[in-house]
């Protein structure tokens, strides 16, 4: 390509995404929202209808292909960053009763309802793939994710990191999306995809992690971590997963999950850091855009019933569930108010997880759209959320003069 427009598009993307994650952020909104909305406008949604020739000369079939290629890096990078955080030491700093009744709940409870839906749908909304072991593990395993990175840049905008809530959130949600990758993998099993190489696949995986264990990156001589032998290794668990017919995810993920229970120095960090802004900054607003090309808002087939169900029980599960379970684990009121209103937020996580699943045939494109609306839907109501949990918190208990007085000692008010 010698006419410059792969950096032309490349820049156009950049700028408009960070623009909108600007603005976002200073809505009280993660960044994340409107970073997918930029990639859905600059699609056949928006772009494509009202200028269909710029639609062509940007984003053309022979600029998109070398954009798509940034996104699977993307992907991969993010992937590894969601495994370093699913190995932090987040459960070890947070209350084991709080930790394990607010994960158990964020997983059963939203993986039950995502079973029973499936199975009152009887396959209306299946992808060619899908049988129905492997729907009812999808619509479970998509209901029932948190996004571990989302919910941690929340939780630092909020200034809740060091709050009962914020260690029980962040534990809980490394617990429960590890179990609901582990369901996705098995979804994509049941969809029969695999096949024979079962057994191929096992070994595989067994000789993986052995080789990651054994061969994990380690600090340079200046203490910083080797980030080159870092995203090679990450490469490779990827294409290695993707050769036995698993997602490259999946082996990102292990291979992450494997860096940070070994991970470097802390003086690492701040390589490691920068390596996930430009996967966050540079590399998945392609992603996005790949995302907003595949799904045309204007012409996807929508099912408002289906969406409404689907956001509803989301919601439901995953608000009520979370923090009925954090206060029979004996949180205080605020503590359990807003671990409810921040367990709901799915962000990116769950983008990437029905991306997987369209793509594997799990799914038909109407549900990939709702699901993609009650993902962004989930996320934009978590600060509302936050906010009205202070509000609720603040009001007096039934026999007691303040609402308030308990919850004072376990951590400050949330930063606006």
């Amino acid at each position: 390509m010698t006419d410059g427009r792969f950096l032309l598009a490349l820049a156009c993307l950049l700028l408009l995404t960070r623009t909108a994650g600007r603005l976002a952020r200073r809505a009280g909104q993660p960044p994340v929202i409107a970073e997918l909305a930029a990639g859905l406008l600059l699609g056949p949604s928006l772009l494509g209808a009202v200028a269909p020739a710029a639609h062509r000369f940007l984003f053309g079939p022979d600029v998109l292909p070398a954009l798509g290629a940034l996104a699977e890096l993307g992907l991969v990078l993010y992937a590894f960053g969601i495994g370093r955080h699913l190995a932090g030491p987040a459960a070890a700093r947070a209350a084991a009763p709080a930790v394990t009744a607010v994960s158990a709940a964020s997983v059963l409870l939203p993986m039950a309802a995502g079973a029973v839906l499936a199975l009152a749908l009887d396959g209306a909304h299946a992808g060619p793939r899908a049988t129905p072991a492997a729907s009812a593990l999808f619509l479970g395993c998509a209901l029932s994710i948190t996004a571990l990175p989302v919910l941690a840049r929340i939780l630092d905008d909020e200034g809740l990191t060091a709050t009962p809530a914020g260690r029980t959130s962040l534990a809980a949600a490394a617990v429960g999306d590890a179990v609901a990758w582990c369901v996705l993998t098995a979804a994509l099993i049941a969809s029969g995809s695999l096949g024979a190489r079962h057994l191929a696949l096992t070994a595989t995986g067994l000789v993986a992690v052995a080789v990651l264990l054994r061969a994990r990156p380690g600090p340079t001589r200046r203490g910083t971590a080797d980030l080159a032998p870092t995203v090679a290794g990450c490469a490779l668990a990827a294409a290695a997963s993707s050769a036995t017919g698993l997602h490259q995810l999946l082996g990102a993920l292990l291979f992450g999950y494997v860096y940070g229970r070994h991970r470097p120095a802390p003086a690492g960090e701040p390589a490691l850091k920068a390596l996930d802004t430009v996967a966050a900054t540079i590399l998945l607003p392609c992603f996005f855009l790949g995302f907003g090309q595949r799904l045309d808002l204007g012409a996807a087939p929508w099912d408002g019933p289906l969406t409404a169900v689907l956001l509803l029980v989301a919601v439901l599960t995953k608000t009520l569930g979370c923090a009925a379970a954090g206060a029979l684990a004996g949180l205080p009121r605020r503590e359990w108010l807003r671990v409810g209103a921040l367990m709901n937020s799915r962000g990116l996580t769950e983008i990437v997880v029905i991306s997987v699943g369209h793509e594997a045939g799990l799914i038909d494109r109407a549900l990939l759209t709702a699901l993609t609306v009650v993902a962004l839907a989930t996320t934009a109501m978590t600060a509302p959320a936050l906010r009205l949990a202070e509000r609720l918190a603040a009001r007096p208990q039934s026999g007691t003069g303040t609402g308030s007085g308990t919850a004072s000692t376990t951590g400050a008010t949330p930063r606006r």
